[in-house]
């Protein structure tokens, strides 16, 4: 958490941003915005999250279409979820430090693993976001591409397919039902969702569960769990 001033947050939000990105921001307002949590009231950086989600999606499809001149559009198409999933945008801007400049009250993302890696994509996007209106879609594809350069780069293989995808083949393979997922919302604050995700197959006696903060990494997360079981009993 920040010393609450606001031109002690600024000037250390902008050095962190100068040195880790290498961007200086214009707007100290646009800047604020972008780090500024819900819990803080109306004017935080949900807007700005939405637009660099945008901006990172169009950029990487870019990149990736250039990388790959070969590729298919699957295979792209799947790189590239890969790629902007919120996991590996947590771990990026983690890497960057960028969830520390996060604005909040009542609220300690360090004490919660699946919140720290949500608001640490959360921030990323935001701050992305912010950038582009403070320049322009080229400074942001130069940052993009800079911040993402060894999982663009560092690819042999691209569009692994994902444990959900894959245990749906597996099952289609074998002419049995596709599986079924379930989804508990468990009591827990707003800004901390908790879900049960549960999966039911046909070659497994009772369902498989697993708690996470999203219903989309929870269905996969479940999904690896049965291909691990399934390929145990194989």
């Amino acid at each position: 958490m920040l010393d609450p001033n606001k031109e002690a947050i600024i000037k250390e939000a902008k050095l962190l941003i100068n040195t880790k990105l290498n961007y200086k921001f214009k707007d100290a307002s646009l800047l604020l915005e972008s780090i500024t949590h819900k819990s803080i009231g109306t004017v935080n950086y949900e807007r700005l999250e939405f637009l660099g989600d945008a901006v990172i999606q169009m950029v990487i499809t870019e990149s990736l279409i250039k990388l790959h001149a070969h590729g298919s559009e699957g295979a792209l198409s799947r790189e590239k979820q890969i790629l902007v999933s919120k996991n590996s945008l947590a771990k990026i801007s983690q890497i960057l430090s960028l969830e520390k400049l996060v604005i909040s009250k009542g609220l300690n993302i360090n004490s919660n693993a699946s919140l720290k890696k949500s608001i640490s994509a959360n921030i990323l996007e935001a701050i992305i976001g912010a950038i582009f209106l403070d320049s322009s879609y080229d400074d942001c594809k130069k940052i993009i591409n800079n911040i993402f350069k060894e999982l663009l780069n560092n690819k042999g293989i691209i569009g692994q397919k994902d444990p959900k995808t894959m245990l749906q083949e597996y099952m289609q393979s074998k002419n049995l039902k596709l599986p079924t997922y379930k989804t508990i919302k468990l009591k827990s604050p707003a800004h901390s969702p908790r879900f049960k995700i549960q999966c039911c197959i046909e070659l497994l006696d009772k369902p498989l569960e697993v708690l996470s903060s999203t219903v989309q990494d929870g269905q996969q997360e479940v999904s690896e769990l049965a291909l691990n079981l399934l390929k145990y009993e194989k």
